[in-house]
Formats: C-alpha cells, structure tokens, sequence
C-alpha cells in the first residue's frame, strides 16, 4: 500500500482512546519472544502528551477510511539528556521516536517506513537535525526497516535484565 492510501495527521485528544488501544490490541497479539518491543503507555500519559506537544511530543496517526490503523510518536522530552550520555557526539537538536505501532492487519504495508518518514519532515520543520529510535533485540523487522531509512546502529543498553536495546541514530541534515 502507498503512503498516499492514508490520511497522516497530527493525534488530539479525540484520537487518544484509539491511540490506546492500538497499543493495547498490538500489545496482546504480541508472541512471547515479542514482549518488550514496545513498552506500554497509559492512557493518561497519551492525553498528557497530545495536551503538551511542546514539551512532550507530538503523536500522529495513519488513517485509513477514516479509522486509526497505525501511530507514531515523535519525543521531544528530556529524555535526549539521557541519550546524549549513550552517543556523546550528538550535536544539534535531538529528538527521539518513541514508539510505531501498526495494528497487526495491517502489518507488511511499508506503514513503519511511511510514519517515519513522516515523523522526519515533521522533525525538520521543527529544526530537529537528529532522530533516535531504539529497537529491541530480536525485532529484526523494525531494526532493518530503519536501517534501510539510513538510520545507523550507535550503540546499545540494557533495558532491564531481560531487554537489550539497540541506540539509532539518523542526521537528518543528510536526507
């Protein structure tokens, strides 16, 4: 499916009980070896976020016929101070993806790709020159899918003693 089949639109407060359960419906769908790809949110900390884009980020939906198939969340919070100890040479304004949740219909249609580059135009014109995503070890689709979208592997942690997660990083200087 082609990028220009949905409708890509900044979320609002309307969009958060779908926001939610698309994390909630992707979340159970999950396989064993699949859990802690995505960390989940509540529905209180979406309505925060879409009520404080400057602070918090901004969330975008893909729609397709009018109903929420795919999201994006572009970070905008402190958290770069936490990433900046992991890659020190970030130079620029940073800003991470802090999340991209395809419902599982509609999964093999390119729509990570299509939100990410959209989240990217949507970071340039806020003068945004970096983008970090984290990719779980073990999500071998996502990881190649940013690869392919230039974003390279900078280093990687240990979430939690059962989660290891590889840092990303794309110049976006250089698209």
């Amino acid at each position: 499916m082609s990028s220009d089949k949905y409708n890509i639109r900044l979320c609002t407060s309307k969009d958060v009980k779908g926001i939610y359960n698309i994390q909630n419906i992707v979340i159970d769908n999950f396989e064993t070896e699949e859990k802690g790809y995505f960390l989940p949110f509540k529905e209180e900390s979406y309505m925060r976020i879409v009520n404080d884009p400057i602070n918090d980020g901004e969330i975008y939906g893909a729609f397709l016929d009018d109903k929420m198939v795919a999201w994006i969340f572009l970070s905008v919070s402190n958290r770069m101070n936490e990433i900046k100890k992991h890659i020190p040479d970030i130079e620029g304004k940073c800003a991470d993806i802090g999340g991209v949740i395809v419902l599982p219909k509609y999964r093999g249609n390119g729509l990570q790709k299509i939100l990410v580059n959209y989240l990217e135009d949507r970071a340039k014109e806020k003068g945004i020159t970096n983008v970090v995503a984290e990719v779980t070890f073990g999500n071998e689709h996502s990881l190649n899918n940013l690869k392919d979208l230039g974003y390279e592997i900078k280093t990687w942690y240990q979430k939690d003693e059962n989660i290891k997660r590889h840092i990303l990083l794309k110049r976006l200087e250089d698209k």
